[in-house]
């Protein structure tokens, strides 16, 4: 399934981010500005340590429990996800159309993405996939603005939790652990938030989120100066993929081991191009993420696995991160 998507995944992201994007739309109105001056005295009550004594989490975390359905804007169950999300598939297969010239042929409109059914270990999924020219479009440096950060660190303390589902990130609603949707550990984990079994638990993940970072200045200019001049030092992957592509046998026609070998070969240099083009881009969007928090306090608001081990939310840059990441934190 390389290059391809499965529905299934395209289905409950599309639905998830659109249903983030309402709920911030809602949460502007006047009307529902309380729930936003609600979350915010919250994070007034963590920062002061007052959220801290474990009586008064219980009681805020009951009144918040009882006062839910004012609290919280509207919530979209499994089904209602999946509903909306393959009608959002659906329209996206039909509608979507990406101009491709071919060889001696006039620029005519093309479908920009397609739908297949494949077999993959044994079951049959729906996989969606960009068209070839989508493909070199997106590979191209001008497409690059279309490419949007999500889960970025927070310039405020998180907004503290008050529920298994309640806490993080101000305008997004997302559980304390790691899990899918629909899933056994999703209903245990409510019964365990509303039997008030998740005190201690997330009064620790609230500890760790109200820790404040900075971007450490000295050590971010050495590694600007490093990528700008394209050498590859430590972590910092060179500008240019500097291995020679493999060069094709003189019998490569009538030698087939020198065919597979040279296939190999080329196979393998392929791989390291991309991998050095993919840490590069990486390396990239960290740089650009401390550049753009520069001068600012940060906070990473976190949640944890199923063993309980906690972990930053936002993935890309972050105190847990390579090398890179820790020296340009402190």
């Amino acid at each position: 399934a390389s290059g391809g998507v499965f529905a299934s995944t395209l289905v409950t992201k599309l639905s998830k981010a659109i249903h983030n994007e309402i709920r911030f739309e809602q949460m502007k109105k006047r009307t529902n500005r309380h729930v936003f001056g609600h979350r915010l005295s919250l994070a007034r009550l963590a920062t002061s340590g007052k959220l801290f004594n474990m009586a008064v989490r219980r009681a805020k975390m009951r009144e918040h429990r009882e006062h839910s359905a004012d609290l919280f804007l509207d919530e979209w169950g499994l089904d209602t996800r999946i509903r909306i999300g393959s009608l959002l598939v659906s329209m996206l297969l039909e509608s979507a159309r990406i101009p491709e010239r071919r060889d001696g042929e006039a620029e005519h409109m093309v479908p920009a993405f397609h739908h297949k059914l494949e077999f993959l270990n044994g079951r049959r999924h729906g996989l969606v996939y960009p068209s070839s020219t989508l493909r070199e479009l997106f590979k191209s440096d001008s497409s690059s603005h279309a490419v949007t950060a999500r889960h970025l660190p927070m310039l405020v303390p998180p907004r503290p939790w008050m529920t298994y589902n309640s806490g993080g990130y101000l305008t997004r609603d997302e559980p304390c652990m790691r899990i899918n949707d629909g899933s056994e550990q999703l209903r245990l984990l409510k019964h365990a938030s509303n039997e008030d079994r998740l005190s201690t638990v997330l009064a620790g993940l609230d500890a760790l989120g109200m820790t404040r970072w900075a971007i450490n200045r000295p050590v971010f200019e050495a590694i600007r100066k490093v990528w700008n001049a394209g050498r590859e030092i430590a972590e910092i992957p060179a500008s240019t993929y500097n291995e020679p592509e493999p060069v094709k046998p003189a019998d490569y026609d009538e030698n087939p081991k020198a065919r597979i070998k040279h296939h190999l070969e080329t196979r393998e240099w392929m791989n390291g191009r991309a991998n050095q083009h993919s840490q590069r881009c990486d390396c990239n969007y960290k740089i650009e993420i401390a550049q753009a928090f520069m001068n600012h306090p940060m906070y990473f608001p976190h949640n944890m696995d199923f063993r309980g081990r906690a972990y930053p939310i936002p993935p890309h840059f972050n105190h847990l991160g390579n090398d890179m990441c820790r020296g340009l934190l402190t």
